[in-house]
């Protein structure tokens, strides 16, 4: 399995003065750190949580069809495509009505719809590929416990630069942990 962004993210969950405010900063020295901050945690909560927050389209690539197929992202808005390439090497693409999706469940899944199977593809990595969008359409509409987690990371990363072998605060992992997908 195989990701590949489509259409980066065009905003952040948070922005730089909500963050300064939060943190108590009111100087300028340290913005370039505060948004590196802001773009790494987002990272981080895509890499340990599987948490998208904002809209973004990526192509899920698979080496073959599955029963069930499970995306360990969320949320997941909408399932734009599914497409394989078959066993003369043809890019095909599978209607919508003959696949079912499920973008509440943890993780999310889609499978073949009642007297459909998925067609055999060619003996070969990533030939099946699943266009998706990812995260929230606004960052209005991110869950306030999320945006307060983040709030929190940043300020313990901005207040202690070592490292002190943890990932995050800990009332953070606690907030995080009900959106957790992996």
């Amino acid at each position: 399995m195989s990701l590949q962004l489509i259409t980066a993210q065009t905003d952040w969950a948070v922005e730089l003065p909500e963050v300064k405010a939060h943190c108590g900063i009111d100087h300028t020295d340290d913005d370039a750190y505060l948004q590196e901050l802001i773009y790494s945690v987002q990272d981080q909560l895509k890499g340990d949580y599987g948490l998208y927050l904002n809209e973004e389209t990526y192509d899920l690539l698979l080496d073959e069809f599955s029963d069930e197929i499970l995306i360990w992202m969320s949320p997941i808005s909408s399932i734009t495509s599914v497409k394989y390439t078959d066993t003369d090497g043809d890019s095909q693409e599978i209607t919508s009505s003959n696949y079912a999706t499920d973008l509440f469940s943890k993780p999310a899944r889609i499978v073949p719809t009642a007297g459909y199977t998925w067609p055999t593809t060619k003996d070969s990595i990533n030939v099946v590929q699943i266009r998706l969008v990812t995260g929230y359409t606004s960052p209005a509409v991110i869950p306030a416990d999320i945006i307060s987690a983040i709030y929190l990371i940043i300020k313990d990363r901005y207040d202690n630069r070592e490292d002190r072998g943890r990932r995050f605060p800990r009332i953070s992992e606690l907030i995080l942990t009900k959106y957790k997908y992996k």
